[in-house]
């Protein structure tokens, strides 16, 4: 139980900080920023990267709580682990190609 606690205390903590990225439209914390990757659309490259953060804080949530329930979640947890992962590279490469328009 109180592994689950702290699981959605450390969940909590990282829906806050999509939030933050979300409406400071500041996206500086990205690897390479400035010298290998600069943002066309900050603030909608910012917005897309903040709500994958909440949805990714949303998954650790819901999937600890899910496994008291069922067995072998670890699996689709891992895969939209890497959903995320993924849609944050696509977003950089959807502001690379369109940029402001």
């Amino acid at each position: 139980m109180l592994k689950l606690l702290f699981i959605s205390l450390v969940s909590c903590l990282i829906i806050y900080i999509g939030q933050l990225v979300w409406k400071k439209g500041n996206t500086n914390f990205i690897a390479g920023y400035g010298k290998i990757f600069t943002p066309k659309d900050e603030k909608q490259l910012a917005k897309g990267i903040g709500l994958i953060i909440m949805l990714f804080g949303f998954e650790t949530i819901i999937f600890p709580i899910l496994s008291l329930f069922f067995e072998g979640l670890g699996f689709y947890y891992g895969l939209l682990v890497v959903l995320n992962f993924f849609a944050v590279f696509g977003l950089m490469i959807k502001d690379q190609v369109q940029g402001k328009p």
